[in-house]
């Protein structure tokens, strides 16, 4: 069965488990949902909280030292059912196969109107029993060779300032170099050239944007 469960105030435990810390006042609340694309998520009535009875620093920030978030979301996709996979001729899966999950932890926030508002922190994906943590690129969003232009600020690799930037510094995140200066940076320094951060380690990333 696929499901979305809403957990509040969460923390992150072995294999990718979450355990909220008030489980009694705050039960998590599990919604399945049908297979397929244009679908509507809508919790349901009474699983919520009253976010008047929290500091907004409670709201806001994940809690110092404990990693625990105010607002966790996982979506759980489990193997097909056994009578589907037999219809298929392949055998069936066995009952500790581990489903496949995206974990979205979040904090609560306030805007310009003084509206409550979603703002994701990290995400997570639970692969086959392999977790993967999905972080943002700094700069990626203007970094394409095939779209490259003399005149377009900020697609240049900053250190020869021609070639299109298309390798990231971590663990900073910064994409901020073409793949040749990149290794030559690593026999001169070891530190990013836009935070001065030590570099740990440098990924390169092809952007393909011909479709686009």
């Amino acid at each position: 069965m696929d499901s979305f469960t809403i957990f509040y105030f969460a923390k992150e435990e072995p294999n990718c488990r979450f355990v909220p810390l008030f489980p009694e006042e705050y039960i998590p609340s599990k919604v399945s949902f049908q297979k397929g694309l244009g679908q509507k998520f809508c919790q349901p009535s009474g699983t919520g909280i009253d976010l008047g009875f929290f500091e907004l620093d409670e709201l806001s920030r994940p809690s110092s030292g404990e990693d625990v978030f105010p607002l966790v979301i996982s979506a759980e996709t489990c193997s097909p059912s056994v009578s589907a996979v037999e219809q298929l001729g392949d055998p069936p899966p066995s009952s500790s196969s581990s489903p496949h999950m995206q974990i979205t932890q979040a904090v609560i926030q306030k805007n310009n109107d003084n509206a409550f508002q979603v703002r994701v922190i990290k995400q997570i994906l639970w692969v086959d029993e392999v977790r993967y943590e999905l972080r943002e690129i700094f700069g990626i969003g203007n970094s394409s060779a095939e779209s490259f232009k003399d005149d377009d600020p900020g697609k240049e690799c900053v250190i020869c300032m021609t070639e299109p930037k298309d390798t990231a510094v971590l663990p900073c995140r910064h994409m901020c170099m073409c793949s040749e200066c990149a290794k030559a940076l690593r026999l001169q320094s070891n530190k990013c050239p836009i935070c001065r951060q030590p570099i740990e380690e440098l990924i390169e990333i092809k952007i393909d944007r011909a479709d686009q």
